[in-house]
């Protein structure tokens, strides 16, 4: 038991690790967009698309070794198979648009964003957690909620979508951060609340 707690520790720990570099990316990638911006939009994608792909398999790992009860597992699954997908569609529709990716990429982060952030908090109200499920539904209701700024009534320029990108990693990076201290407790230690967000 011992063993899979600290193995989910790990993985949310990884997945906090990759959402803070993404976001320190992507603020170089909006110094990078005002020089150089069809260089920039094919570096976001890269960076967007190997992102997913890693917290993708990531959270399918973490399904598979650290959660015992088949609706956490299910969701926790989803979302890693909804961001490979994701992945593998972002590298698909840049390899095929060459430079300037046409405006299928922001919806295509934007449905990442909504469904993964949707599985996340159906996730987070299906475990049983003594503590730190807001902080958890927060980091969920954040993804949500980027999404829908980037569909949002006019889809934002170049400079504008980077900038969100950055500021979201950030943001998500800062709280499964917190979630991961908030959650490592002794009385946070039952089989069926291991964190996998």
């Amino acid at each position: 038991m011992t063993t899979e707690v600290l193995s989910g520790r790990l993985v949310l720990g990884i997945r906090t690790v990759l959402a803070l570099l993404l976001g320190l990316a992507g603020v170089f990638m909006v110094v990078l967009a005002v020089f150089l911006p069809r260089t920039t939009t094919v570096l976001v994608v890269q960076l967007f698309a190997s992102y997913a792909l890693l917290d993708g398999l990531l959270s399918i790992v973490a399904a598979a070794r650290a959660v015992r009860r088949v609706a956490p597992r299910c969701f926790m699954m989803l979302e890693g198979l909804v961001e490979v997908g994701t992945s593998v569609a972002a590298f698909i529709l840049i390899s095929s648009y060459g430079e300037r990716p046409r405006g299928g990429l922001l919806a295509l982060i934007a449905v990442w964003a909504i469904v993964t952030g949707a599985l996340q908090l159906a996730w987070t109200f299906s475990v049983d957690l003594r503590r730190g499920r807001l902080l958890l539904a927060a980091t969920a209701l954040l993804s949500v909620a980027f999404g829908v700024s980037l569909l949002g009534w006019r889809p934002p320029d170049l400079l504008t979508a980077v900038w969100r990108l950055a500021v979201y990693a950030l943001l998500l990076g800062v709280l499964r951060l917190a979630a991961t201290v908030w959650l490592r407790g002794p009385d946070h230690e039952h089989p069926d609340s291991r964190p996998g967000l």
